[in-house]
């Protein structure tokens, strides 16, 4: 082939692989500008527009890489790479301005040894070094869960939802379900009472054991000197005169002739006896009696004056509060009475069977079929409350316990506040707080929150 010819057509080769670039370029500069222009408006169409405006720059400045770094202090050592920090503005709402880029050792001569982060930091608006960042960490206790899944307002819309449903249908369900509560007690009782007897039959010996070491350590040592110290002064200073009084009556009452023949007839040989325990009878329901019936007004007001001042006696109140303090934490007692109540309510196989029966009968079903056909619509709104529905999709809530217990993410994030300078040191923060989200749904649950 010719040498122009061999020329000519490598030029229109190079020529078209400069066009496929160019073309190629062009293709993924529009598949790129119709990807952020799609994602804008599935992003921030509910947003408001200031807030829109500045998650897209943020996300900009992400991706162009115009970033700063600081370096700051983590005294935890918990943080990893990737971590985010959100900033708070002015009206509460969090975006992501920041992560963690590096993790750095501490110095080996750092007496305690201290490890630092560096992160990175795009948002050019605020410094990092004018930010003193917190640290929040999920923990992962069910506490934690349930305050994330069930934060006050929600907490409030669903006991409104109850209370009507309760006002509704409270009546109802009582009656029918109050028969069924009460024939379990009623057959449970004498069950429970077996079952206890022989629970304490079984351990007698250490039943035994304990009580001849609590009357020793505790009733001969503490609460004997307490009751002739705090009890008995206070008994006698509102029980005596009563009881003087009733005494001085019935003796004028008791004829001495009376039972001091009859007890003398009772030691002869004579065949009749028992005369003055026929007597004393007579005398108790005839003569006592009647007399502390007429004083028996007393006697209660006597009582009650006994026991108000007994109860604000604060003496008596600490020595006794230690006294079940003590039994309490004393571990030998605390096994003792927990295998007692253990084989009385948990093992106990008869008690089951009570509760089985009960449960299972026709009345229970209908029962349940009643209380289901009344409370079904609020747990399905209280259900939509917690998870979500169909129409405003997965419950945001409900989304960042997903994220935490299942996926384990979202454990680790830091919180950046605009103060003017910062310490170095990534602090811990002192309260907890929800990881801030962005809501990808309506402008009712945008407005709630943001994140990222």
């Amino acid at each position: 082939m010719p040498l122009w010819l061999r020329q000519r057509q490598s030029g229109k080769s190079a020529l078209n692989g400069t066009r496929k670039r160019i073309v190629g370029f062009l293709f993924w500069c529009v598949l790129l500008v119709i990807g952020l222009i799609a994602s804008y408006r599935l992003t921030f169409s509910s947003q408001p527009e200031s807030a829109a405006r500045e998650s897209l720059a943020s996300i900009t400045r992400f991706v162009t890489g115009q970033r700063s770094t600081v370096q700051l202090t983590d005294p935890t050592g918990r943080l990893q790479i990737g971590d985010p920090v959100f900033f708070a503005d002015a009206k509460g709402h969090y975006r992501q301005v920041g992560a963690v880029a590096q993790r750095i050792a501490a110095p080996l001569d750092s007496v305690p040894p201290v490890p630092s982060v560096r992160i990175n930091w795009y948002e050019p608006t605020v410094p990092a070094d004018a930010c003193q960042m917190f640290q929040h960490h999920s923990n992962g206790r069910l506490s934690e869960v349930v305050a994330t899944l069930m934060p006050a307002e929600k907490q409030q819309r669903i006991r409104e939802q109850l209370a009507v449903a309760m006002a509704a249908h409270g009546q109802e369900l009582t009656d029918t379900f109050v028969p069924l509560v009460q024939e379990s007690l009623q057959r449970s009782m004498p069950v429970i009472e077996d079952e206890f007897r022989l629970a304490v039959a079984r351990h007698r010996g250490e039943i035994d054991q304990a009580l001849e070491r609590w009357n020793k350590e505790l009733v001969q040592q503490r609460l004997l000197p307490m009751a002739r110290q705090e009890i008995l002064p206070v008994v006698r200073k509102h029980g005596q005169p009563p009881a003087e009084k009733i005494g001085r009556e019935i003796w004028d009452q008791a004829s001495l002739f009376r039972f001091g023949w009859r007890a003398l007839y009772d030691k002869t040989p004579l065949p009749e006896k028992s005369l003055l325990q026929e007597e004393w009878k007579r005398f108790v329901d005839e003569e006592a009696v009647p007399i502390l019936e007429k004083h028996m007004d007393e006697v209660v007001v006597a009582i009650q004056r006994t026991v108000r001042d007994l109860s604000a006696n604060q003496a008596i109140r600490n020595e006794l509060g230690a006294v079940a303090a003590e039994i309490a934490a004393d571990p030998q007692s605390r096994q003792l009475i927990q295998s007692v109540l253990k084989e009385t309510f948990v093992d106990n196989e008869r008690l089951r069977m009570v509760w089985r029966e009960v449960w299972s009968s026709g009345e229970a079903r209908r029962a349940f079929d009643i209380a289901g056909d009344r409370l079904e619509p609020v747990v399905r709104k209280i259900g939509d409350e917690i998870f979500g529905s169909e129409e405003t999709g997965i419950d945001p809530d409900f989304a960042r316990v997903l994220r935490s217990q299942i996926l384990r993410k979202d454990r680790r994030w830091m919180v950046a506040w605009h103060t003017g300078a910062t310490n170095g040191v990534i602090e811990i923060a002192s309260e907890s707080m929800p990881y801030p989200i962005v809501y990808l749904a309506d402008q009712k649950q945008a407005g709630t929150g943001a994140g990222r």
